[in-house]
């Protein structure tokens, strides 16, 4: 075998109900990836397949298994789809495609060869409770039937329109699905709401009024934390479908319509952000907690409103400075919950963070294209924009490294960290 060679764990802790969280981190330290490693003592294999569900972001791991000595497969707890441990491919599921990775067995160690550079970080070992014992798997929202003859707008008002978030994440996870299987025939356009709606058990208060967050050091801390950014997603995801929505009908200075790699991208954000809120509220659950426990505040959509009217002022503040501020704090907060010891946390906010280079990237691509379509120089537009549509100035330190990977260069924030002489 080729590769950094890693051990896991031994044979004798992996069989059936018994299995492995195995956090990797990619070679080149911005991608980490959550898989489990399941295997059969009697049958001796052993297999490794992602985590989490493709289809819905569903719980893989706690799946049961089945044929191991034939047809080796994983079930999804959520909606029943069965992906093969060797090759990943789901019957159900065509669209997508669990990643799998190979398994060794050298001696009474169970080892896994990776890229150069990549690495295990962290194996946690745990036990699938069985049928017969009441304890619930987790257990998703029953799929409804869809209609694919619906707009693609028609779709984002209906998810900006529902207040339950999970329905919004179920939602979002579907038309995704139907976008990538070319089942949505038109953009379509449509007025959105001036406000997505809100479930009525959330206390909403004045941005700067929520509860102080601390420093991660107690459980409270880290839920007051978990808390606060589970109500960023929430809106992240509206943000995602309000941009598609209320600039469907764009027209370029030549009469062209936005290129379609626009919306496969802001679908891409929305259903990363649903992703995201799962993540965030399983772990406030874990700790005790749940979502609408603490106040929560709607700034983000302030600026939503600010830029309504433009679709590069709407890129420039939401994705290029709200979203890239997020590259510069999240390795902090990463670093209060590794101090704490609560590696369960990190393990998503790794992800997350990894997600959110690609969201800003996306926000960067599309003002890029945006201003060059319109003539104009980027540099000096989207100075121009946040210096109007956002207070203050942008506060330093910027996390260069990733601000960089998502095309974000310091000629774009840099002038803005500094007042004009």
């Amino acid at each position: 075998m080729t590769g950094t060679r890693n051990v896991t764990c031994h044979v004798g802790e992996i069989d059936g109900p018994k299995r492995a969280l195995i956090h990797v981190d990619s070679h080149d330290g911005v991608h980490s990836t959550e898989i489990v490693l399941v295997g059969s003592r009697s049958e001796g294999k052993y297999w490794c397949v992602e985590s989490v569900c493709p289809h819905s972001s569903g719980p893989l791991h706690l799946g049961d298994l089945e044929d191991l000595a034939t047809d080796p497969s994983i079930i999804c707890p959520w909606h029943a789809y069965r992906f093969s441990l060797t090759t990943g491919v789901s019957p159900q599921c065509e669209l997508h495609k669990a990643g799998t990775l190979p398994v060794v067995v050298e001696g009474d160690e169970i080892v896994l060869y990776l890229d150069q550079g990549s690495k295990v970080r962290s194996v946690k070992l745990f036990e699938v409770p069985s049928k017969d014992k009441e304890r619930r798997r987790p257990q998703a929202p029953a799929l409804k039937n869809v209609q694919t003859s619906r707009t693609l707008v028609d779709w984002a008002i209906t998810i900006l329109e529902t207040p339950d978030p999970a329905e919004k994440v179920r939602l979002t996870h579907n038309v995704a699905d139907l976008w990538k299987a070319n089942a949505i025939l038109e953009i379509g356009t449509g007025t959105p709401p001036e406000r997505p709606a809100r479930e009525e058990y959330l206390t909403e208060v004045l941005p700067g009024k929520t509860r102080r967050l601390g420093k991660g050091g107690s459980v409270e801390s880290r839920v007051a934390i978990l808390h606060a950014l589970a109500n960023v997603e929430q809106w992240a995801i509206d943000l995602a479908w309000d941009i598609i929505a209320r600039f469907a009908g764009y027209k370029t200075p030549t009469g062209a319509d936005l290129p379609r790699d626009f919306f496969t991208d802001f679908i891409k954000v929305a259903s990363d952000e649903a992703k995201h809120f799962t993540y965030l509220n399983e772990r406030l659950v874990a700790l005790g907690s749940r979502f609408g426990a603490l106040s929560v505040h709607g700034g983000l959509w302030d600026s939503a409103m600010d830029t309504q009217h433009d679709i590069g002022c709407r890129l420039a503040i939401v994705h290029m400075v709200h979203e890239a501020r997020g590259l510069d704090v999240n390795p902090q907060t990463i670093a209060k919950f590794a101090k704490a010891g609560d590696e369960e946390s990190v393990a998503k906010l790794e992800i997350i963070h990894s997600d959110e280079i690609t969201h800003v990237a996306a926000g960067q691509r599309w003002f890029s294209w945006f201003t060059s379509e319109n003539g104009l120089d980027r540099y000096i537009h989207f100075h121009a924009i946040v210096r109007k549509y956002f207070r203050g100035l942008l506060k330093p330190p910027f996390n260069e490294e990733d601000r960089l990977r998502a095309g974000l260069d310091p000629q774009y924030y840099k002038p803005l960290s500094e007042r004009p002489i």
